[in-house]
């Protein structure tokens, strides 16, 4: 029998009821030691493992395997997956050209079987790669050979994924997705442009990693701001009305740090309110998948503050919202 999203949508209502909640993470900042907190999660049943790290991929691999089990069309969340895909291009580039081991570096889940990215990198052949992916692999690969230049030759990689991202979830035609989609790119942009600025990096570089492909983000227009100096860019976003710009940077503006929270929460947000209660469509699923996501980094933030000894409140300001 064919698997509908009527049935998918009763069987992720379910599980979500293993999803973190917040007495949870109240009790994962009350431990002291990160061994503990492997127990908790272990005991919990998040899944097996010795470490955070081992635990974290366990559950990931699970809920990757849940998800294409329960959807009719599990290719809605390569969207997702391209950037696994990017970033194993960059690590095995650098470490073929470095002669470093790169295969712990190797992330799922992926939609490009990482031996044909070695392939492609070893003998020259990048059609082997996804069209999204083989010109901007070959120009990356050229860039590091020739000029070492690590940031720029990422940036092609980086906006090769963009472009496939946005592809992919209009393909999908799910509003929701599209929407979450758009307003991670815009963010993800605004954060190279940051980045940019306070490096006090030339137009050029802003010319090649920066993506074009978004109409709320007005590339030549971020640019001429961004040479500008910081406070006329964030001048500029401040008067932005789309993604909730202006909020975004006042909370820059406090910190780097709660921007990123900010805009973390912001993706989550949508999430929750498109799809906690979507009666149809793939809409539960994605929500239940971006809030696995979002658990890993809670649990991530919680293990980085217990190892630093850092106090609960201070953890507790770095938290993502959770989806549970």
């Amino acid at each position: 029998m064919a698997i509908s999203y009527e049935y998918s949508i009763g069987s992720v209502r379910a599980k979500e009821k293993e999803l973190l909640s917040k007495a949870d993470t109240d009790a994962m900042l009350a431990l002291s030691d990160t061994d503990s907190l492997v127990a908790y999660l272990r005991d919990k049943g998040y899944a097996d493992g010795q470490s955070i790290d081992e635990i974290i991929n366990n559950n990931r691999n699970e809920t990757v395997k849940y998800i294409s089990d329960i959807v009719p069309d599990p290719s809605v969340f390569d969207v997702f997956s391209y950037v696994n895909d990017a970033h194993n291009i960059k690590a095995i580039i650098k470490g073929m050209l470095s002669s470093v081991d790169y295969t712990k570096l190797i992330v799922e889940p992926n939609t490009v079987d990482p031996e044909d990215i070695v392939t492609a990198v070893k003998e020259n052949k990048y059609e082997l790669l996804p069209d999204y992916f083989s010109d901007a692999a070959k120009k990356a690969y050229e860039i590091l050979a020739h000029t070492a230049d690590a940031r720029l030759s990422d940036a092609h990689i980086d906006i090769a994924c963009m472009r496939a991202q946005l592809e992919k979830a209009k393909e999908t035609k799910i509003e929701f997705l599209i929407e979450y989609i758009r307003t991670d790119l815009f963010y993800r942009n605004v954060k190279t442009a940051i980045r940019a600025c306070l490096t006090g990096a030339q137009k050029n570089f802003y010319e090649d990693a920066l993506f074009d492909g978004l109409e709320e983000f007005n590339k030549h227009k971020i640019i001429g701001e961004a040479l500008k100096g910081i406070d006329a860019l964030l001048d500029y976003l401040a008067l932005k009305d789309r993604f909730r710009c202006a909020e975004a940077v006042e909370a820059y503006k406090a910190s780097p740090a709660r921007f990123e929270r900010y805009c973390d929460n912001l993706l989550n947000s949508l999430a929750i309110d498109k799809c906690k209660r979507a009666g149809n469509g793939a809409e539960a699923a994605l929500g239940f998948y971006i809030a696995r996501q979002t658990e890993y980094r809670v649990i991530h933030i919680i293990a980085v503050g217990i190892e630093t000894a850092a106090d609960a409140e201070t953890t507790r300001e770095r938290l993502r919202e959770l989806y549970g």
